[in-house]
């Protein structure tokens, strides 16, 4: 019962939740529209329909497609992973591994359909074109407030003018005003300092900037902070880094097991820092990003490696997407299979902009002389050749030794019987006097003492069990079950051979089975599941996936203990080969550097509709251009090349009501935990409307009028009232009561924790431990590394368990905003981590040195290190109350500092 309710939880909450309804039109619905409807909609094939949400719950022949909140037992998931025993979908190709990872998602998710568009409302209804007609965008749908233009409202009266500090003080208190709510009083300096550091540079402030800040009595001393920090270089890691969730930066592409590195990826993250720190205009950030390669030198060197934006996103059509939530706040990613059921925004626009992406191509821009880098690809053409070829050499070779010691398998069982019953079996001379394998007969004993469940092999285990129980089994018996294995193995290692053949045939020869995107699209044959199993336990080679950390088959024998094997003509040939590739490895000139980039293909061209997201499926020709909704009247299509510049030049456009809207609300965000409109990404109908509409016009208005300026931006936010306010509610009942949720912004909000590159970042810097040094390639996230987070190396494939740990976002994807969750596994890291034991020590140390021997100065010390403060009086007598018990030291003091939530939270 109590797992039906949990299973049930997601179900009750996909109906409701924008965003679960966002991922499913833009992550999942494709995927079932491109994979699943030519066989499972009208046609019905195993009676099956995947175009509702019931029909899925119902199911075919098979029984329900889909579990909602259990993607484990649904078999829409276990027939695309190959995991069920009879279904593999689909039948023409594979789904790719980020395919199948967003549908197990939505599936946990409970499964988030959504409702006609009708349901939401006359506004939100999409604009129904007539048969054969042209989509028409109604005036009520034009009426939607974030379509509207941004204009510079009046300065609303309110009752404390001495309250007021900026002009965006008069919007929050005109609200509260009208609600008859008193605002909190200010944050005391301590508290003020410490959360504008950690806002605009992400580290804790020093000590002497705190006591500088105290001393300063003048009515512009915040002013001078704010203007300090801005003016750090420390203010573009920090923001960058906040950019950088919404670019789904990564150091490298999604691949099986492991990334596959992009060696220059940290010249965009350079780039987005650098750009920051000098403040340039957003509409010129945002043109970078888009079509650098379209600007005038010398605009256009330096420019070129905003063009990462997009070249190093994880691949496929995301481009469209990500732009639109990005920089437009608009899901025009939901207009893939059909007209948004929401927004004004018709199929035919998400193809128009699809258009500008695919006349595009990823482009390696070199930093070095023509003549070096053509030097090193040739070099690197012949080494990897080579290297392909011995990989090749040592599979066939590989494959052959698993056949010919699957001919003896009835040997090895019959030797191994005895040993299986044996207290203290010895193999090696068991495998000695019967003339066979030392090593293979081991690795016989081992697998069946393990814990294996295979129906090919029960009969001789049952022969082990009933021996193991005390009955004697005759040998005949033994022999017999000894032979039906060898048999079976013989038969199921022909079978595997010739359908080898046949795939190798259909991926093209060698040529094809070496290219990834064939491999992983063509439609191979594979052995029924269980016979599988058997296979691979006898000679699939180890690998390491969702959990399985498989050693290798019995009778496998890789690369690095295949020699033995080998005759001596073919073992010299091996080694010919390596020799020769290790000689070409060592001679390799050094890579030249390049940029990740963009450039218009030979021939941009137009391209249609494909109906339902069908690519086989087309309908009318979809012209390059701006979107509908977004255009003074019907948008002019794209020439210049791919369009990419037009379109960044009509979404920076002034009177395009939505760029500076977002950004404005994204920063924000970041200042107040929420943003004036909460669904940063989304202003359309799912999304939610502006606390303060007035507000987020004022700020937009002056964000575009101060020459999209960001740093401005700041300082007009953070010097008002309401930034500094106490995040403190005593005494304020009644707002608690009315608004427990703070959008009025009468409080300043409570950060419950800061995010991990905050986090490990003041970690360091209260240790006197980080490296300041900008730039540069990423380095794993190690014990040793002292660098900034925001350097540290980020996977698509497997992300750093430090950086899971504290909910750093997957950067397979945008992400708008960082969830953050509070969990036993984090105290613990604080209480077992050797990289918090090592600051521990560090801090301790540091403490000493400056404070001197005095356990009391070394306490005040450090407080200020930690929390921006001296310590209270109990705070004082409990340390060293702590410090004077028998075995206590400094660096465990320390810790119990480092662990306590003022250090990693903000008020």
């Amino acid at each position: 019962m109590w797992r039906l309710f949990l299973l049930g939880l997601p179900v009750l909450a996909s109906a409701a939740d924008p965003k679960l309804v966002e991922f499913f039109e833009m992550k999942v619905r494709p995927v079932l529209v491109k994979h699943c409807h030519a066989c499972h909609t009208d046609s019905q094939i195993a009676r099956l329909r995947v175009d509702s949400r019931e029909h899925l719950l119902h199911g075919g022949r098979s029984g329900p497609a889909i579990v909602p909140g259990d993607p484990a037992n649904s078999l829409i998931v276990q027939a695309v992973t190959g995991m069920h025993a009879r279904l593999k979908m689909p039948p023409a190709g594979k789904l790719t591994a980020q395919e199948i990872d967003d549908l197990k998602q939505w599936i946990a998710e409970g499964a988030a359909w959504p409702k006609a568009a009708a349901a939401a409302g006359p506004e939100s209804a999409a604009a129904a074109a007539p048969s054969g007609g042209e989509y028409r965008i109604k005036p009520e749908q034009r009426a939607h407030w974030a379509y509207q233009p941004v204009r510079m409202p009046a300065l609303p009266a309110v009752s404390r003018e001495s309250w007021v500090r900026t002009p965006v003080d008069r919007f929050i208190l005109a609200r509260l005003d009208r609600e008859k709510l008193a605002a909190a009083g200010p944050a005391s300096k301590h508290v003020l300092i410490r959360r504008a550091s950690f806002d605009l540079t992400g580290l804790p402030p020093a000590p002497e900037d705190v006591e500088a800040f105290l001393a300063d009595k003048s009515p512009k001393a915040f002013e001078r902070v704010v203007d300090r920090l801005l003016a750090s270089p420390r203010y573009g890691e920090r923001w960058g880094r906040h950019w950088l969730d919404l670019a789904r930066y990564s150091d490298g592409q999604l691949g099986a097991a492991n990334d596959d590195v992009f060696l220059n990826a940290h010249r965009y993250r350079d780039w987005v820092i650098e750009a920051l720190n000098e403040d340039l205009p957003y509409d010129k950030f945002l043109k970078a990003q888009l079509a650098a390669d379209f600007l005038p030198e010398p605009e256009r060197s330096k420019m070129l490696p905003a063009l990462g934006f997009h070249a190093l996103g994880p691949g496929g059509d995301d481009r469209v997407d990500v732009t639109a939530r990005v920089m437009l706040g608009l899901t025009v990613g939901c207009a893939q299979c059909h007209d948004h059921k929401f927004d004004p925004i018709p199929a035919r626009d998400y193809y128009s902009m699809l258009g500008v992406f695919r006349s595009s191509e990823k482009h390696e821009f070199p930093l070095a002389p023509e003549a070096e880098v053509t030097r090193f690809r040739d070099h690197k053409k012949r080494m990897d050749l080579l290297n392909t070829e011995i990989n090749e050499f040592t599979v066939r070779q590989s494959v052959l030794i698993s056949e010919i010691l699957a001919t003896a398998t009835e040997k090895y069982l019959t030797v191994a019987y005895p040993l299986m019953l044996a207290a203290k079996p010895d193999a090696a001379e068991a495998a000695k006097a019967a003339g066979l394998d030392e090593e293979v007969l081991g690795r016989w004993v081992k697998y069946l003492a393990s814990d294996i469940e295979h129906p090919h092999l029960e009969g001789f285990l049952k022969l082990i069990r009933r021996g193991k129980a005390g009955e004697v089994v005759p040998t005949d018996d033994v022999a017999a079950e000894a032979r039906r294995v060898r048999d079976f193995v013989v038969k199921m290692f022909e079978e595997k051979h010739a359908m080898d053949d046949r795939n190798y045939v259909a991926l093209g020869g060698t040529e094809g089975s070496r290219i990834e995107a064939k491999r992983q699209y063509t439609n191979l044959e594979s052995l029924d599941i269980l016979r599988y199993y058997f296979w691979r336990d006898l000679a699939s080679d180890p690998y390491r996936r969702d959990f399985v950390d498989f050693k290798g088959g019995v009778y496998y024998f890789g690369a690095k203990d295949i020699a033995r094997w080998l005759s001596p003509l073919v073992a010299t040939h091996l080694a010919g080969m390596r020799e020769r590739h290790e000689a070409l490895k060592k001679s390799l000139p050094a890579q030249y550097p390049f940029l990740h980039s963009y450039r218009d293909k030979a021939k941009p061209a137009n391209i249609k509709v494909e109906l339902r997201g069908n690519p086989e499926t087309l309908g009318e020709e979809a012209p390059r251009r701006f979107l509908q909704i977004l255009a003074p009247a019907e948008p002019t299509p794209f020439t210049r090349g791919s369009g990419r510049m037009e379109l960044a030049e009509a979404i920076t456009d002034p009177r395009n009501p939505l760029t500076a809207r977002v950004m404005v609300n994204r920063v924000w965000h970041h200042h107040f935990g929420a943003g004036l409109v909460r669904t940063t990404s989304n202003f359309g109908q799912l999304g939610e409307r502006p606390a303060n509409p007035e507000l987020l016009d004022y700020l937009a208005s002056r964000f575009v009028a101060g020459g999209w300026s960001l740093k401005k931006l700041h300082r007009e936010i953070m010097l008002s009232a309401v930034y500094q306010l106490s995040s403190s509610a005593e005494g304020l009942d009644e707002n608690v009561r009315r608004d427990p949720a703070n959008q009025l912004l009468w409080r300043a909000p409570f950060r419950s924790r800061l995010d991990i590159e905050a986090l490990r970042d003041a970690l360091l810097a209260v240790g006197g431990d980080l490296d300041d040094g900008m730039g540069g390639k990423a380095e794993e996230i190690t014990e040793s590394n002292r660098r900034r987070t925001v350097y540290g190396y980020v996977g698509r494939t497997k992300l750093n368990p430090t950086l899971a740990l504290f909910d750093f976002p997957n950067p397979n994807s945008m992400a708008d905003e960082r969830m953050t969750t509070i969990g036993p596994m984090q105290r613990l890291y604080f209480m077992n981590s050797p990289f918090v034991a090592g600051q521990a020590r560090k801090l301790a140390a540091r403490v000493e040195r400056e404070a001197g021997a005095d356990s009391s100065r070394r306490i005040d010390r450090a407080y200020r290190l930690l929390y921006s403060r001296p310590p209270d009086q109990q705070e004082r007598a409990a340390g060293l109350e702590f410090l004077a018990a028998p075995g206590a030291t400094w660096p465990q003091y320390a810790q119990v500092l480092l662990a306590a939530s003022e250090f990693s939270s903000v008020q």
